[in-house]
């Protein structure tokens, strides 16, 4: 299992650092490597909806409303987003929570903490 979950581990920090968002749509219970994968639509922003068939009502919904589109025909979604935090020095951030990925920005290491909360490394 170290093998795969190595292997999708960078599968998600390349995407990542390249913008891409990975979504998983699953119609399966079992044998799917799903915990392998977890870290790919983690990182990315992605979303994982699992059902035992297509046809399952709740795969069908969440299909749709994951393409819905706002009055100006644009998906609901956002991509690429960037969150910043400024803070003075006093203060030092412990990490994130939520479907995000840090990005290592070696000018700002004095604004992180060493104590990690979430996704740690955040600045």
């Amino acid at each position: 299992m170290k093998p795969a979950l190595k292997f999708y581990n960078d599968c998600a920090q390349r995407a990542q650092k390249q913008g891409i968002v990975l979504d998983v749509f699953v119609a399966a219970l079992d044998q799917i490597g799903i915990l392998e994968m977890k870290t790919c639509f983690e990182m990315t922003g992605g979303f994982y909806i699992m059902t035992d068939s297509f046809g399952n009502p709740v795969f069908k919904e969440s299909f749709k409303k994951f393409f819905e589109i706002d009055e100006s025909n644009e998906l609901k979604m956002g991509f690429l987003a960037t969150t910043k935090l400024l803070c003075s020095k006093e203060f030092k951030i412990s990490g994130v929570i939520g479907q995000c990925a840090p990005i290592k920005n070696k000018d700002n290491t004095q604004y992180v903490s060493s104590t990690e909360i979430g996704m740690g490394g955040t600045n």
